[in-house]
């Protein structure tokens, strides 16, 4: 056997190119940096089978990135002129002799040491089960013959991956007392173990054909029951209900083709580069890990595009890592687009599953297949798009189903990774705000939509996107941490019922996913400069403004991040940060004598306003802070801290920040340090907080930065004064006062020529609302809301931080007489279309 592995060496050269020109190879990961080589010891890779075919793959990667070149072991050990390749030993042979001399080397020798590095070679990234007789001689399997191992390369190996695993700690393994052959076993035991678990992350779980799938979920038993309970309900036949549940089951489930999938690849690496500059992604490193450990993955990212759908599960594919089933909403099941999508791992679900128990019961059935199998899934948590570029109030049915399956004991423990993305521009960001204004309703989409779009879409570009992987939440040891006793009422618990724990611990966990999205978010010139010049009052700056404020805010972001996962800018010049910037804001530039002002036009300023909305989270604190010295030259530290963390709890709800209630007042301490430290702020002799000398580029930038929750404040301030204001009577009906709230805060807009429709959105002024419940300076008796009297120093506190003709404005609109909705929610509304003019 060596003879002619040594005999086919000498024709090696010539097989070598033509096999290099039919494979086509990708690197996982993509940044080989990450697998962290050490530049100072011999390399050794190792396979988990030994194969020509592997071989040249392996080296045509090596080849391209410049690592080592792999070169059989024979009888030499690894060097650091010569790296070797290594497959896993099958009973006696000849691979195992080649690793049990490396093993002996390093007993006998404490100098010596090796990186082996594990290499999983995939023909192809076929996970569905061999039931074919095609599937059975070309789909890619762990030990195939030499026929069968060429016709694998012959219709998978222009869709070939070789995946790096990190470096095996080789001196750390030996045990120093163990014979070679104790320790080679136990090597191979542990080189087994990451090869199988790698395959499981990279290739998912095998899945069966769709109709075994379909009749799977019907032979459930809570299905069945539904069936039954249905033909009841509905005095219709068994066999009928049954068939409408298998409708049911076939407008649900995905239908996996490998050959879908491939077409999407090529479409969308198109796509990427014609409109998008690029693809940021982060903390991929991590999510390796816990893809590894066989976790049911489920990912939660924030929805902000169409593209959200396509952009993680792209990710995902090109970096090695297994695709999930994504949740799409049944709106975009519209030929032929549905039926590619459903191709591509999406299954649909409606809107509502309210009334519909079958639906119900299918559905289920189908996400606890699922996490039965280890499948990676994915869905959103905010349940649709975002229109204003915050993260919504998260909808946790979806959420309660995933996490009733995975601690129901029913499939492996799951991990949930919230995933941030942005983009320097959305590209719906038009419709966004028409809907918003109310000048064009939402609508499903169809296939003429999408022809439309897509023409004006492929003739612009939009920037940058930002895709970052948050840390990922052990779904196990959350329940251990806020639901002690879980596994007890797990196993007791009805699964057509929703009882009080389950909900409150589902919602805490929602909130935990989001306050974990803008934890990792990703700051980048685009949202730093809309920060900036959103926040000055005319939507104009002069140059040099611009350019100092962006310099001192990209350094506070660098000096004091937001989280250890959260992303600043790498550069800190404002200069190219607003020459980066400029052309996707569509600037305007008025030149002057003293230096070019820069401004946009009115629409421009208002869709510039969803870019801020990505980020503005990561100065919540800052900028609250900030905003104690926009009116007042000097400040008590301690004074600052106590009415900041009165209010934090207020921001908190809205901007889904990651500090607990008593974590507030360290971190605004630390965000106090962080503006002494970049200048935004000095100590004067007496001890006491001061700011900047006016008309210095640390007092541009702080007002500036105070001007970031200076609405939120606003918004506060009114419903404050508004609730001060009904304390006589002790209560309010809670829907006419969130209609008064959004009245007031249209008119405020009028009076101070902001506009921003998002300023007076429904959504905001209600969950401040639960907000205020959940502090207890509301409670909530039906429809009533009871207002607590510690609620007006709030509002004096609130109030003190905006300007004299803010206070002025609120004070004169909350002493109305007439406070309702009637002839005032006309005003209303012919108040909002002129603030939309």
């Amino acid at each position: 056997m060596r003879f002619l592995l040594r005999f086919l060496m000498l024709f090696m050269p010539l097989l070598r190119w033509p096999l290099r020109a039919w494979i086509n190879t990708h690197a996982s990961p993509s940044d080989l940096e990450e697998i962290s080589l050490a530049a100072d010891k011999p390399l050794c890779y190792v396979l988990p089978v030994a194969s020509v075919m592997d071989w040249l793959a392996l080296e045509a990667v090596c080849a391209e990135h410049g690592l080592p070149r792999p070169q059989l072991a024979g009888n030499r050990m690894p060097s650091m002129q010569r790296a070797v390749v290594l497959a896993l030993p099958v009973g006696r042979s000849r691979e195992r002799s080649e690793l049990q001399r490396i093993v002996s080397r390093g007993l006998h020798d404490k100098n010596f040491d090796v990186q082996m590095v594990p290499v999983s070679v995939f023909w192809g990234r076929n996970p569905v089960k061999e039931t074919s007789l095609f599937r059975i001689l070309f789909a890619d399997s762990e030990r195939t013959g030499r026929l069968r191992k060429l016709l694998i390369v012959l219709a998978n190996g222009r869709n070939t991956l070789v995946h790096f695993g990190q470096p095996l700690d080789y001196r750390g393994f030996l045990d120093e007392g163990a014979a070679p052959d104790t320790m080679v076993r136990k090597l191979v035991r542990v080189l087994r173990i990451h090869f199988r678990r790698q395959r499981a992350a990279t290739l998912g779980p095998a899945l069966s054909r769709r109709s075994q799938l379909i009749n799977s979920l019907l032979a459930d038993p809570d299905v069945q029951h539904s069936i039954e309970a249905a033909a009841r309900r509905e005095n219709v036949t068994v066999s009928a209900a049954r068939a409408r549940a298998r409708d049911y089951a076939n407008e649900i489930a995905a239908d996996y083709s490998n050959i879908a999938i491939g077409f999407m690849l090529r479409v969308l690496t198109w796509l990427w580069h014609r409109i998008y500059d690029g693809v940021d992604v982060r903390h991929l490193a991590r999510l390796r890990a816990t893809t590894h450990d066989r976790r049911e993955v489920i990912y939660l990212p924030s929805h902000r595009s169409h593209m959200d759908y396509l952009l993680v599960s792209y990710i995902l594919y090109q970096e090695g890592l297994a695709l999930p089933q994504i949740a799409a909403g049944v709106n975009l099941n519209f030929w032929p687009v549905g039926a590619l999508l459903r191709r591509c791992g999406a299954f649909y679900l409606r809107r509502s599953f309210k009334g519909d128990r079958l639906y119900t019961a299918v559905f289920r059935a189908y996400v606890d297949v699922l996490i039965q199998r280890g499948q990676p899934m994915k869905f959103y948590p905010e349940g649709g798009r975002s229109r204003t570029g915050r993260l919504l109030s998260p909808k946790t049915g979806m959420l309660s189903m995933a996490v009733t399956s995975a601690l129901g004991g029913k499939g492996a423990p799951a991990a949930i990774v919230p995933v941030y993305i942005g983009y320097d521009r959305v590209m719906e960001v038009n419709k966004y705000f028409d809907e918003l204004r109310g000048t064009r309703p939402k609508k499903g989409e169809s296939m003429g939509d999408l022809v439309r779009g897509s023409t004006k879409v492929l003739k612009r570009k939009y920037g940058r996107v930002f895709v970052s992987f948050g840390e990922p939440i052990d779904l196990q040891a959350y329940a251990d941490a806020h639901l002690p006793d879980w596994r007890e009422q797990m196993r007791s618990l009805d699964m057509d019922a929703r009882p009080r724990w389950l909900q409150d611990f589902v919602s805490s966990l929602a909130e935990r996913v989001m306050e974990g999205i803008n934890a990792t978010a990703t700051l980048n010139a685009t949202g730093l400069a809309s920060l900036v010049l959103l926040g000055s009052p005319q939507k104009a700056v002069a140059e040099d403004e611009m350019v100092g404020t962006l310099t001192l805010l990209a350094q506070l972001a660098r000096h004091s991040p937001y989280s250890r996962d959260a992303t600043a800018p790498a550069e800190t010049d404002g200069r190219k940060l607003l020459a980066e910037a400029e052309p996707l804001m569509r600037l305007i530039r008025v030149p002057h004598a003293w230096g070019d002002v820069l401004t946009v036009e009115s629409r421009q300023a208002v869709l510039l306003t969803y870019t801020r909305n990505n980020v503005m989270h990561l100065f919540a604190l800052s900028s609250l802070v900030a905003n104690f010295f926009a009116h007042f030259e000097h400040r008590d530290r301690a004074r600052v801290l106590d009415d900041a963390v009165e209010l934090y709890p207020l921001l908190a709800s809205e901007l889904f920040l990651r500090w607990r209630p008593d974590e507030a007042r360290a971190a605004l301490d630390g965000a106090i340090d962080g503006l002494l430290d970049c200048g935004f702020l000095l100590t004067d002799e007496s001890g006491q907080l001061r700011r900047p000398q006016a008309g210095s580029n640390a007092f541009a930038a702080l007002m500036s930065l105070s001007r970031i929750m200076r609405e939120a404040l606003e918004r506060y301030a009114m419903t404050a004064m508004l609730l001060s204001h009904n304390l006589e009577s002790g209560c309010v009906e809670r829907g006419r006062f969130e209609r008064q709230c959004q009245l007031m805060a249209e008119r405020m807009a009028i009076l101070t020529g902001r506009n921003s429709p998002e300023f007076f959105d429904s959504r905001l002024f209600r969950n401040h609302l639960q907000t205020l419940v959940r502090v207890g300076l509301l409670q909530q008796q039906g429809n009533k809301l009871h207002i607590d009297a510690a609620l007006r120093d709030v509002a004096e506190h609130a109030l003190q931080l905006l300007g004299p003709d803010l206070r002025q404005s609120i004070a004169h609109l909350t002493s109305l007489p007439h406070l309702e909705d009637g002839a005032e929610a006309q005003a209303g509304d012919s108040a909002s279309t002129a603030a939309a003019g």
